[in-house]
């Protein structure tokens, strides 16, 4: 047994592996990060090596206009391709017996597929499984949605518990890996007066938006499986909420016993705000669907959202009153994701805290200060830290922090399967809302709105 770890990946000629997954091994290889590892990619839609890894240089030539060919030549010589079928996986299963997985010291399966094939994915892995000696660790990383309702969440992670322990389940958020999403933990813990200042007595409301600019192009199948409640608001937004409004205790770097014992705690913290959340009333939920949408989906009675607007609650003394808004879309003016925390004022200009994850990564405090001048005359004004303008170094790429964690085994930025769980529940009673209140699905222009234009208008959106 040598000291490599095999990733398998599921799905990997579609647009996650190639777009996110396979840049961000190229990219950990370049920076030393990782070497000890080997890829078996499976797919379908080429029938050769040499087909698909020109695939996948021509794919990674768009999104990295400088190669580092050696880098790449190494990270090719560690990825195999094998075309396979999961409907027909007995030549895979004769090609995996001789592909000597025993030789191996972990090995990590990765599912990259529609979320409708996890089930077929996890019978195929555990028949996989007899040509893996139980002494060799094994992993199952699978991406979101988990499942379509709590119901099939309890479902897939039976099937997940039959084939390997808990820990041994990682569940990816993509945003959990973002540097700006993390830094909510680092900015709330080690500024304590921010902490303090994340209260019903200071904070009038909460915006969290996920605006994208692009439609969903060739994941129409996809969507119409999810639609933006299952695709979004049940993992980015949720988590997004939780880490934000979470109590989070002072710490201090050095004091590695009382960091230690935080960030196991930080789960529970999380779950103990979810299961505090409640819905709005029927007329503060707007769901809309972008103009064209339809003609991607290949479905002109399409009745998916694609955006959803809508305040959530939280029962506790600390947010007692204070509304999260709540807002995604696709095809909207702009590519951003930010929090926004705005406070009580005694004038119009409100202070606000603003912690942008996309395009940027940076944190904006904006705060009133006087005029130069005579008289008392004031403006707002931001006080900004810049990821890249500060340590003068990009963060890395979500995905790159998300394998690191994998290949380490370190779960801490990974939900776990009760904050999904309880997260499911959330997304059950807004589905029951929906239904039960007839609440339709509204076209609105491609491109044309902003998500502030929502934020802004706080009752359903009859002239979008």
């Amino acid at each position: 047994m040598n000291n490599e770890k095999l990733f398998i990946f599921f799905g990997a000629t579609g647009n996650l592996f190639t777009e996110k997954i396979f840049p961000a091994f190229y990219h950990l290889i370049r920076r030393g990060k990782i070497d000890n590892f080997h890829i078996l990619a499976i797919g379908r839609r080429f029938a050769d090596e040499k087909s698909y890894q020109s695939f996948l240089y021509q794919s990674l030539s768009n999104k990295i206009p400088e190669l580092d060919s050696s880098v790449l030549d190494h990270l090719f010589q560690k990825t195999d391709y094998y075309q396979g079928d999961i409907d027909d996986p007995q030549s895979l299963l004769s090609f995996l017996a001789e592909y000597h997985l025993k030789n191996y010291q972990e090995i990590l399966f990765y599912l990259s597929t529609l979320p409708s094939i996890y089930a077929r994915v996890l019978q195929l892995i555990k028949r996989i499984n007899k040509y893996i000696p139980s002494k060799i660790i094994k992993k199952i990383i699978i991406e979101k949605p988990f499942g379509y309702d709590k119901k099939s969440f309890i479902h897939l992670n039976q099937l997940f518990n039959k084939l390997v322990p808990e820990r041994n389940i990682y569940y990816v958020d993509h945003y959990l890996g973002k540097d700006t999403v993390q830094n909510i933990i680092i900015l709330k813990a080690e500024n304590w007066f921010i902490e303090n200042l994340l209260s019903a007595g200071y904070v009038k409301e909460i915006h969290i938006v996920v605006s994208e600019k692009e439609g969903v192009g060739s994941r129409g199948n996809f969507y119409e499986e999810t639609g933006a409640i299952r695709d979004i608001f049940q993992n980015h937004l949720l988590q997004l909420l939780s880490l934000i409004a979470m109590d989070i205790p002072p710490l201090c770097q050095e004091d590695k016993i009382e960091c230690s014992s935080f960030l196991n705690s930080m789960q529970q913290k999380k779950i103990e705000v979810i299961q505090n959340i409640k819905l709005p009333d029927a007329k503060q939920v707007f769901l809309g669907q972008y103009q064209s949408y339809s003609l991607d989906a290949s479905n002109p009675f399409s009745k998916t959202e694609t955006f959803i607007r809508l305040p959530l609650y939280i029962s506790s003394k600390r947010w007692s009153g204070v509304p999260f808004w709540i807002i995604t879309g696709k095809k909207l003016a702009q590519k951003i994701s930010y929090i926004e925390i705005i406070f009580h004022s005694t004038t119009t200009n409100e202070n606000r805290l603003i912690i942008e994850i996309q395009p940027e990564e940076k944190i904006d405090l904006v705060i009133q200060a006087k005029i130069p001048g005579m008289g008392l005359s004031s403006s707002s004004v931001r006080l900004n830290f810049n990821s890249l303008g500060t340590f003068g170094i990009n963060s890395p790429e979500a995905y790159e922090n998300i394998i690191i964690d994998c290949f380490r085994g370190d779960k801490t930025l990974f939900p776990d399967s009760q904050f999904i769980l309880h997260s499911w529940e959330i997304v059950d009673q807004l589905r029951e809302l929906i239904n039960k209140e007839q609440i339709k699905v509204e076209k609105y222009a491609d491109t044309f709105y902003h998500a502030e234009d929502f934020i802004n208008s706080k009752n359903n959106a009859e002239n979008y």
